[in-house]
C-alpha cells in the first residue's frame, strides 16, 4: 500500500507537465479574451481564429493530396489542433486524462519519446479524418491525444502483465473508450471526429511497441 501510494505521488514527468501546461495556457487565453478579461482588439474571437488557424480541414487537405503542395502552415495544423479546444470543459478533460495516462506512459517511455508518440499518433489521426471527413468539416481537440495515451497505455501495461486476467484487464480501458466513442457518434449522428481518436489510438499502440527503449537489444536477441 505505501508503494503504491508513493508511487501515485511521485511528480509528473517534465514531458506530462508541458503538454498539460500548454494546453491549459493556450485555453486560459482563449477564455481570458472570450470573456473580455484582455482588452486588445478582436480578443472576443480568438477562439474562433485559433479554430480556423489550427483546426485539421478537409478541403485543406485535399488541396495538398491534389497538388503536392505542403505550405508550413497547413502542416503545423496537424500538430496544434490538439491544443485548442472548444471550451474550458473540454480542455480541463484533456488536461485532467492526459496527467493520468501521460505520467505512468512517460515513466515507460521517458517524455521525449512519448512527446513523440503523440505528435506522431496526433498527426496521423487528423490525417485519417482529412481522408474521410466533409470538406466543410473541421476537427479541434485533444480527444485524439487521449485515445494515443490509451492506446500507449494499454500496450505497455499488457506488454507488463504477467497473467491473462490482468493483460485482459490492460484492454479494458481502450475497449470502453472505444466502444463509448462509436456509441456517442452513433447516438449523436455527429461528424467523423471518431476517425481521428480511433487512428490515434491505433498509432498510439503500435509506436508504444516501437519507441520502448530497449527494442533493438530486444530484437537482436537470439
Amino acid at each position: 500500500m505505501t508503494d503504491d501510494r508513493s508511487a501515485a505521488l511521485t511528480p509528473l514527468p517534465w514531458g506530462v507537465w508541458l503538454l498539460t501546461l500548454t494546453i491549459a495556457g493556450v485555453e486560459l487565453v482563449l477564455w481570458a479574451g472570450a470573456h473580455g478579461l484582455v482588452n486588445w482588439s478582436g480578443s472576443a474571437g480568438w477562439r474562433t481564429q485559433a479554430l480556423v488557424a489550427a483546426g485539421i480541414s478537409p478541403a485543406a487537405q485535399g488541396w495538398m493530396v491534389e497538388t503536392g503542395q505542403m505550405p508550413l502552415p497547413h502542416l503545423a495544423r496537424y500538430l496544434a489542433y490538439g491544443l485548442v479546444h472548444l471550451g474550458p470543459a473540454q480542455a480541463a478533460l484533456v488536461v485532467v486524462i492526459t496527467a493520468a495516462l501521460g505520467k505512468y506512459c512517460a515513466e515507460r517511455l521517458g517524455s521525449a519519446r512519448l512527446i513523440l508518440l503523440l505528435a506522431c499518433a496526433q498527426a496521423m489521426g487528423g490525417f485519417a479524418f482529412g481522408m474521410v471527413a466533409a470538406p466543410d468539416a473541421w476537427l479541434i481537440g485533444g480527444y485524439p491525444l487521449i485515445f494515443a495515451l490509451a492506446g500507449c497505455y494499454s500496450r505497455l501495461a499488457w506488454q507488463e502483465a504477467e497473467t491473462r486476467p490482468a493483460r485482459l484487464r490492460a484492454l479494458g480501458l481502450v475497449a470502453v473508450l472505444i466502444a463509448g466513442r462509436l456509441a456517442l457518434a452513433v447516438l449523436t449522428g455527429g461528424g467523423m471526429d471518431w476517425t481521428a481518436d480511433l487512428m490515434a489510438c491505433i498509432a498510439g499502440a503500435g509506436l508504444a511497441a516501437l519507441l520502448q527503449p530497449g527494442l533493438r537489444a530486444r530484437l537482436r536477441r537470439p
